[in-house]
């Protein structure tokens, strides 16, 4: 992958081997894309403790069941039980996780074959979830796109399909965890189908009925223009951008995916 291709993304993964491989996940499940992985983060564990801590406890009876008229899955998923702890509770809105009314929002660019991404949605969103996101303090946006190859379509049309039913996020968090080889053909029909029916409240044949849909083409097309203004025809994944609501943004420099490089930006914005 040659720097300035628009598939380099952001961190260097050559001289960043500590972000290459992301962790596992805390069920414990192997990593699908094969190279060896560290153990859970200490954030993560946390995190999950913090989280069942005030979610009703039926939330860990309704994980492994499938959304609304989906029926139950009979294998199960990997991070499927986290990403449902992660996000419950959360307001989405399309591809926006968040309260509405955040005073600060946060905008990711991710392609869901980039291994970096996967890196951001496993080591470091969840800090951002627990600190930002889930006290009302920031929004996440998700604008996804997809030039790595074939997959990354698939997958997006996919995650912008379930963003019709606002579950856009549990889809991308689950995809990225099972991420697999890039365009090893890993975006599955039945992989994608796994995934949808461990979303709470993710109606399944909607969501295979929108990947083709207008408002998915729409939602696939405006990122794209998006990323070509906002990165001046170069694009990089993942890229971010920061502001306040409702005045424009700009664009986040970071040099690792470590929280602390996003954080200090968060905190000024909301008068920290």
């Amino acid at each position: 992958m040659e720097p300035g291709s628009p598939r380099h993304s952001v961190v260097d993964m050559a001289t960043n081997p500590s972000i290459r491989a992301p962790r596992r996940r805390p069920n414990g499940s192997a990593d699908p894309v094969g190279r060896s992985r560290r153990p859970l983060t200490a954030i993560r564990a946390l995190l999950a403790g913090t989280v069942v801590a005030v979610v009703v406890a039926g939330i860990l009876i309704g994980v492994s069941v499938a959304g609304s008229g989906s029926g139950s899955s009979s294998k199960p998923l990997a991070g499927a039980e986290f990403t449902s702890l992660l996000l419950s509770g959360i307001p989405q809105h399309g591809t926006v996780l968040g309260k509405p009314g955040a005073p600060v929002r946060l905008v990711e660019y991710g392609d869901l074959q980039c291994p970096i991404c996967r890196a951001f949605a496993v080591d470091t969103l969840p800090t951002i979830v627990r600190d930002y996101v889930r006290t009302g303090s920031v929004q996440i946006e998700f604008r996804g796109l997809a030039f790595i190859g074939p997959d990354s379509e698939k997958a997006l049309r996919a995650v912008n399909a379930a963003a019709a039913q606002n579950r856009a996020w549990n889809l991308l968090d689950l995809l990225y965890v099972n991420q697999g080889r890039e365009n090893s053909g890993w975006v599955t029909d039945s992989l994608i189908q796994s995934a949808a029916t461990h979303v709470d409240g993710l109606d399944v044949s909607k969501l295979f009925a929108a990947r083709s849909s207008a408002a998915t083409d729409a939602r696939i097309r405006t990122a794209a223009a998006q990323a070509r203004r906002d990165m001046g025809g170069r694009l990089q994944t993942p890229t971010f951008e920061v502001g306040r609501a409702g005045q424009p943004l700009q664009l986040l420099q970071i040099t690792s995916l470590d929280v602390s490089q996003f954080t200090p930006a968060l905190d000024r914005l909301l008068g920290r």
